[in-house]
């Protein structure tokens, strides 16, 4: 506290002066500045060594609210997003480019299969199971296009099934929903909400709903807004792997990639709609909320 005081009053005080005043040695007082600012370096460097760790763990696709999501959530660390984002410009550290994504194809408008839209947007749900969206997206390899199919959980973003292959039949949506049906087990009356494409209303895929007691819902016409959280998912899906590849990949290699993507996505990648916990750990932390105020109900 003593060197502390003398530091902050040179301007005001003459060094010696304030030395003797306190029974201080100079020497002790320069011993104490040079110490202090070594620790201050220190202090510094690991500071950006946290930074740049949790950037590259985030595969260089999180901005300044994802970083700071991660070191709270995950290492218990309060940082500003303004030190966060000093900090990546300091070390010349840059989110990778956004590119734009492309949408599937859709059913004829007067095919009577086509249901009403029950989601109307109401992206926000109470627990788990309520509401799956899924979608179709097409990715381009070097061996020609595959197709990526899969389901959402609105609760927590979790992609809860996928499938990936050479074909957009309707065989590829069902393989994804199954996928997410045998994991999640949901109870009868789950809303799956996709848009109007034709693998949705194929008779495969209607039997299989009916056969879980599903309830389906689809978007209007030509609308992508209406299923806008599965647009999203595909979106950061292309921009943080395949824009940033300069090649295209071979089909087996798309597919290791997605598999890896949607790993990371669903147990690490910081999420904003879930104040920056990614699916699996919000869904863990709110079962856990739930049976701490069931037990404590139970004691009483």
């Amino acid at each position: 506290m003593k060197y502390a005081w003398i530091t902050s009053n040179l301007e005001q005080f003459d060094l010696q002066l304030m030395c003797n005043a306190l029974s201080i040695k100079k020497s002790s007082y320069f011993s104490w500045v040079k110490l202090d600012h070594l620790t201050k370096e220190k202090r510094v460097c690991e500071t950006h060594q946290l930074v740049e760790s949790v950037f590259y763990y985030l595969n260089e696709n999180a901005g300044t609210r994802a970083i700071k999501g991660n070191l709270f959530h995950e290492k218990n660390i309060k940082m500003s997003r303004r030190k966060i984002g000093h900090i990546l410009t300091r070390l010349e550290l840059k989110v990778k480019t956004q590119k734009k994504f492309k949408k599937a194809s859709t059913a004829a408008s007067s095919d009577p299969k086509i249901k009403p839209n029950q989601l109307d947007r109401n992206f926000v749900v109470s627990y788990p199971n309520q509401v799956w969206v899924g979608d179709i997206t097409e990715i381009k390899t070097r061996q020609g296009k595959l197709y990526l199919a899969a389901y959402i959980d609105l609760y927590s973003r979790r992609v809860v099934g996928f499938a990936v292959a050479s074909h957009m039949r309707s065989e590829l949506t069902e393989l994804a929903l199954q996928r997410a049906l045998w994991s999640r087990k949901p109870p009868k009356g789950l809303m799956v909400h996709t848009d109007q494409g034709s693998q949705f209303i194929s008779d495969d895929y209607r039997s299989l709903l009916k056969a879980w007691h599903l309830n389906q819902s689809m978007s209007r016409r030509g609308n992508c807004w209406d299923n806008a959280v599965i647009e999203s998912f595909f979106k950061t899906f292309k921009t943080e792997t395949i824009y940033q590849h300069d090649k295209l990949m071979n089909k087996l290699e798309m597919k290791w990639l997605v598999d890896e993507f949607i790993g990371h996505y669903n147990y690490y990648r910081p999420h904003s709609f879930n104040h920056y916990l990614p699916p699996v750990k919000f869904e863990k932390v709110r079962l856990d909320q739930i049976n701490k105020i069931d037990a404590n109900l139970g004691t009483k």
